[in-house]
């Protein structure tokens, strides 16, 4: 193993292990020891290839976005071009069997609230959750030709906020996963409700804009 493939290899280690970290024990025991201890690394070696906590939360964020990528791509490959949608929807919300969600996901709580101390991760974390809502208004249009474009970037966000916020009370808070279907059951209403009406123009301006 070269260098750089080690030095991947250890990064990787380390962010496991924070996500790890923050799914079971929360943003409040996150340290540079706690990190080193789960990953059965010494301190010394997790700072060297993470010398500041901002820029080791900061890749996280980018590593587990990478390992849902990677989930939805494999299982865009198994369903083809017919459905995408409605697998892209039950994914997000755990009731795809073959594809079934990843695990730590309380790690995304842990993310929120460590950004509210730092500005990297906050961009970081906004810039990853708009990529997802531009996914999202991809596979809207596809499915919904006469969707306008401000339904889309509308519905993306509630999608978004919603998923979030589902996580947060299922995983997080423990509630049943049973709630999944119920929150999966509620954006197929949404959807339909926009396409019954859909919006010449934004309710808000600038949807997905930040800023008071």
């Amino acid at each position: 193993m070269n260098d750089r493939d080690q030095a991947h290899s250890k990064k990787t280690q380390i962010l496991q292990a924070t996500a790890t970290l923050l799914s079971n024990r929360g943003v409040q025991n996150f340290s540079f020891e706690s990190v080193a201890e789960e990953a059965g690394l010494s301190r010394q070696l997790v700072r060297y290839y993470y010398p500041d906590r901002d820029v080791l939360i900061a890749d996280l964020c980018d590593y587990l976005a990478g390992t849902y990528r990677e989930i939805l791509l494999a299982g865009i490959v198994d369903i083809g071009e017919v459905g995408r949608l409605d697998f892209f929807l039950d994914f997000f919300f755990d009731l795809s069997k073959d594809h079934p969600m990843p695990v730590d996901l309380e790690a995304y709580d842990g993310m929120v609230a460590y950004s509210v101390g730092s500005e990297l991760v906050r961009d970081r974390m906004c810039d990853r959750y708009q990529t997802l809502g531009e996914v999202m208004m991809h596979e809207l249009v596809i499915a919904h030709p006469k969707l306008s474009e401000a339904a889309c970037k509308e519905l993306s966000f509630m999608f978004v906020s919603m998923m979030h916020a589902h996580w947060s009370f299922v995983a997080s808070l423990g509630y049943s996963r049973q709630h999944s279907l119920l929150a999966r059951k509620s954006f197929d209403r949404l959807i339909r409700s926009y396409v019954r009406d859909s919006p010449t123009a934004p309710l808000i301006e600038k949807p997905w804009s930040r800023g008071r």
